[in-house]
């Protein structure tokens, strides 16, 4: 049991250092193009500014239930990378249909996954929640009043 909650952290760890640094380089990116935001005042931009931050999130997320399923496939846990992929997908987003199951031996894994999901979809939400103040303050004119405090 050791083993396996051992093997659990070092995944969550790498997963957290994916996730806060591909968000913190996003935000810096933000950040560094915010004159270039705040001048396209269209709707339109805003809502692409929005479906990138989607994408960057969905992308993210993907990217960590691939590595969990990396290991699955790895360890012979799963048939095949498909499976370990699917199951590594319903973990993840705490959903579990129960239809696909780890070995007995392996089956914490499964429930520190859905906790890592959880608390990164979490740090997720945060960060979009982020871009959308900045973008409603932008258009309601608060946000220039913020930098001159």
């Amino acid at each position: 049991m050791l083993a396996e909650v051992s093997v659990a952290f070092v995944i969550v760890a790498i997963c957290v250092m994916i996730h806060t640094s591909v968000l913190l380089v996003f935000a810096k990116w933000m950040l560094g193009h915010l004159a270039i935001i705040e001048s396209r005042r269209l709707l339109t931009h805003h809502a692409a500014l929005l479906i990138l931050v989607f994408f960057i999130v969905i992308v993210l997320h993907l990217l960590e239930t691939a590595l969990w399923a990396s290991f699955y496939y790895w360890q012979s846990l799963f048939p095949d990378f498909e499976t370990s992929l699917y199951f590594s997908l319903t973990s993840y987003t705490t959903i579990g249909f129960g239809d696909v199951v780890l070995p007995q031996k392996w089956r914490l894994l499964g429930a520190m996954e859905g906790i890592s999901g959880v608390l990164l979809c979490g740090l997720s939400t945060a960060f979009i929640f982020a871009v959308v103040n900045l973008l409603f303050r932008m258009r309601t004119g608060l946000a220039n009043d913020t930098r001159r405090s």
